[in-house]
């Protein structure tokens, strides 16, 4: 979906690479230009009697926004000829980059085309937890700078600088006993030119690598993102802002649920800068607090409401033998009628923003979704049950796919482990929203749990937006500048807020995937009617917006024939006895150490009957606290 070239225009990468082959380093530049929506133009040295023509021509064009060489072609390409064919902008000439330096480079030719600042590149020994080490380049390094990442690589290469080397040392690799240089920047006759030693070795294929998130992917290739994320600029793609949220799972809007007092989560936020939105379960639409009603009601830059599920009954949006399909597009009507009912009596609204208790549902499930104007899903995970994780380091890069139903779909991350600088800083650089998640126990140890994350954002990136999912939902879009000023947009979501912060008037080229069901039945712009055309699996329209103006885009689709009328009122006995079980966990069994000794066994440690035998014990302890009530409340009104 990021590489898709139709009706979107792209610069260019050039790719200087040796008939023997250049697999490894080429593999890299395929996946770091496909992220920013740029074109690769691949040129094989030594295979014409005309070379030094061929070169020129494939380099100096307007469109070339950066050349790479691989190490193993330096000595098929004339040093002289490519530097005078390479443009020169405004902010200077187009970057050089030489990848896939080993040992077996020519230190000659290392030193020569770094301009006497290499004379030689080493193996990396065995070493005890390795570790990137960024250091600081302006419009390079960004978010990056200062952070240590992981290094995830089985062996590396370094270079060895030259004693008086002017190189600047963008990235290190360091352990317990040193730090060697293994990306840098050096100058040669007033270009700048990159050398990167971290390629991956032959045998390892960095398109098929199934990396298991965006940190570990990002640190297999890291130093040919950043040069390409800061060759490409306006002309790849990027977000317009940086997004951020906490959600917390679960909880009614009483005062206080379990350990979350909502009054004091309202004073840190303020303190800390950061917005909550509340997983809310549609079942208590009409059980609110009117003093918690009030408070978020009063204060919506700091709270919002999306949806858990629709009762909650563990995992109710499962596969279709344990759910059939029929039950889960019950539940997500049921859900959306509840909490209509608890916007008109609390006159607080609420995102469609669908959080699956457990699991993400199948696939069907998403395109049900669509059907009924859902904006989006969250979850710990963005692969729908029964699906498969499509390999590669694309895939894990993004936190939003919409491979799936064409629906979107964002991963979030819980707070309940540790979360590294480097992790926000990672998702910062990538321009990717930063979701995250807990329930009411992240506070047993204070009101003030999240505030050194949301510190950690805010410091890494200042004008980071805190909003609620829907917001982030609607405002998240990717975008890239044309040859012609105007921009393409990569769109995610039903319902864009398309901005306009160029300074100019400027026509928006709207693209989104969709899948092949349900069928777009419009798409209507600031409340008309927009054409709009569909081609391969994509949607595709165009937007003219005034310098500093938005314009909101909602794509409708068809909807079902026929709709029953949906009621509110549950009727199964089984959900109430479940839902009021897992509210006395909350706020009885919680509240003393017996009690959440017992939950974490529960949940953490308890195994088959023994499990069971828990749940049992619960279940009485629970059954003779609601007896106990029952006693003193007909000794009250019946007294002697």
């Amino acid at each position: 979906m990021l590489a898709s070239p139709i009706r979107c225009q792209s610069a260019d990468v050039v790719f200087i690479r040796s008939a023997r082959g250049s697999a490894p380093e080429q593999q890299e530049l395929e996946v770091a230009t496909r992220f920013y929506g740029l074109g690769l133009k691949v040129v094989t040295a030594g295979t014409t009697h005309n070379d030094d023509l061929t070169l020129t021509e494939a380099v100096d064009t307007n469109v070339s926004l950066a050349v790479v060489i691989a190490a193993n072609a330096l000595s098929q390409v004339n040093e002289r000829v490519l530097l005078r064919a390479l443009p020169r902008r405004p902010e200077g000439s187009v970057p050089l980059l030489i990848l896939g330096v080993k040992p077996e480079t020519d230190p000659t030719l290392l030193k020569t085309w770094s301009g006497g600042a290499v004379v030689g590149c080493r193996r990396l020994e065995s070493s005890f937890h390795p570790r990137y080490a960024v250091g600081r380049v302006a419009g390079l390094t960004e978010q990056l700078t200062g952070l240590e990442i992981p290094f995830t690589r089985k062996s590396t290469f370094y270079f060895t600088l030259a004693e008086h080397s002017q190189g600047q040392e963008i990235t290190k690799v360091r352990d317990d006993r040193q730090a060697v240089p293994v990306f840098i920047e050096a100058t040669l006759d007033q270009h700048s030119v990159f050398l990167d030693s971290t390629v991956s070795p032959e045998g390892e294929s960095v398109a098929a690598a199934n990396q298991d998130s965006a940190v570990s992917a990002f640190a297999q290739i890291a130093p040919v993102i950043m040069f390409i994320k800061y060759c490409a600029g306006e002309q790849g793609w990027h977000a317009l802002h940086h997004y951020a949220n906490l959600t917390i799972d679960d909880p009614p809007l009483v005062e206080p649920y379990g350990f979350l007092s909502y009054e004091g989560l309202l004073a840190e936020m303020e303190k800390h800068n950061f917005h909550t939105t509340i997983a809310f379960i549609p079942w208590n639409y009409d059980r609110s607090d009117a003093k918690v009603v009030s408070l978020i009601r009063n204060h919506p830059e700091r709270f919002s409401i999306s949806m858990h599920g629709n009762n909650h009954d563990h995992k109710e949006f499962t596969d279709y033998r344990s759910t059939p399909m029929d039950d889960q597009v019950a539940d997500l009507r049921q859900g959306l009628a509840r909490m209509e009912k608890f916007q008109a009596m609390t006159g607080i609204p609420y995102d469609k923003v669908m959080i699956f208790p457990h699991s993400i549902a199948p696939e069907k499930t998403l395109e049900a979704l669509k059907t009924y104007d859902y904006l989006a899903t969250a979850n710990s995970a963005n692969v729908p049950e029964g699906s498969v994780k499509p390999p590669g380091l694309l895939f894990a890069m993004r936190p939003v796919t919409l491979l799936f139903g064409g629906f979107p779909s964002f991963l979030r991350h819980s707070v309940a482990v540790p979360i590294p600088s480097y992790f926000t800083a990672i998702h910062k650089f990538l321009d990717n929203p930063l979701l995250f998640y807990c329930h009411h126990e992240c506070f047993e140890s204070g009101v003030d749990a999240f505030n050194h994350v949301a510190d950690q954002v805010n410091g890494l990136e200042p004008d980071t937006r805190w909003r609620g999912l829907g917001e982030i939902v609607r405002h998240f879009y990717l975008v890239k500048r044309r040859e012609d000023s105007n921009y393409d947009v990569l769109g995610f979501s039903a319902n864009i807020d398309l901005e306009n912060v160029s300074g100019r008037d400027s026509v928006f080229y709207v693209r989104k995937l969709e899948g092949d069901h349900p069928a777009i039945a419009s798409v209507i712009v600031e409340g008309h009617s927009w054409p709009f055309e569909l081609e391969n699996g994509y949607v595709d329209f165009k937007v003219p917006i005034p310098r500093g103006q938005t314009r909101s885009v909602t794509i409708h689709y068809k909807s079902p024939v026929s709709s029953s009328p949906v009621q509110t009122q549950e009727a199964s006995i089984r959900i109430y006895y479940l839902r009021v079980a897992s509210e006395f966990r909350d706020q009885v069994l919680y509240g003393n150490r017996a009690g959440r000794a017992i939950v974490h066994f529960y949940y953490d440690g308890g195994q088959g009957p023994l499990r069971l035998v828990v749940w049992i014990l619960v279940l009485l302890l629970f059954c003779i606290c609601v007896g106990w009530s029952i006693r003193i409340i007909i000794r009250r009104r019946h007294p002697g």
